[in-house]
């Protein structure tokens, strides 16, 4: 299912944002790439996460400043590392999350076990949760936003986030940011009702409960 829906996003993004289809996605991962990624995340990756970076390993900006799920870049398997790296010392202060839905585990803001791959540039980003609560998944999609010490689960699977995303496109939830434009860059913008980075005004993701 999940390749479907690839190609989808594909044949998508070439009508509509040809930019970031071209110039934004970086060609696949190999094989031996993603087999390495994983031995260094001493991790057993979901099939459906392989399935993303054998279609791209995610994004660059040297020419576009190009983005996919709910407005984020996704990160080649390199800058994941990296991202991970920087964190090192964050993930052992123990800071834990005010704000969180039942199925993540709040007790460490910067999870070793939360492996991020989506960013919007600022202090929010999408993970894959190898530790979730027992109302949880392995491999789950969760949103971490640090800045106001909240986590929402966004989705139960790489596959279920690749599937909203495909039928968000097609719904028309999608455009591309006029300022980006003018700037010469094609940099997708999602409707304000399932906008996660700023999930306190969406209908989709607002939690009431997490002030």
């Amino acid at each position: 299912m999940i390749q479907q829906q690839l190609e989808n996003i594909q044949k998508w993004l070439a009508q509509h944002a040809a930019k970031i289809a071209d110039q934004s996605l970086n060609p696949s991962a190999s094989i031996s790439e993603i087999e390495q990624f994983e031995q260094k995340l001493s991790k057993r990756l979901p099939e459906a996460f392989k399935d993303l970076y054998s279609w791209h390993n995610g994004m660059n900006e040297e020419e576009n400043l190009g983005n996919l799920f709910y407005g984020m870049e996704l990160f080649s398997l390199d800058r994941i590392l990296q991202y991970r790296a920087n964190l090192a010392d964050l993930a052992n202060a123990g800071l834990s999350l005010g704000h969180t839905d039942p199925q993540i585990n709040p007790d460490n803001a910067h999870n070793p076990d939360w492996i991020i791959f989506a960013h919007d540039g600022g202090r929010t980003g999408l993970y894959l949760d190898f530790a979730p609560t027992s109302q949880g998944k392995t491999g789950q999609i969760i949103f971490v936003d640090v800045d106001f010490d909240v986590a929402i689960l966004v989705a139960d699977s790489i596959e279920a986030l690749v599937n909203d995303f495909a039928s968000d496109l097609l719904a028309g939830l999608y455009e591309l940011n006029e300022d980006a434009l003018e700037d010469g860059n094609e940099f997708l913008e999602c409707d304000g009702s399932i906008d996660l980075v700023n999930w306190h005004n969406s209908q989709r993701w607002a939690r009431p409960s997490f002030k």
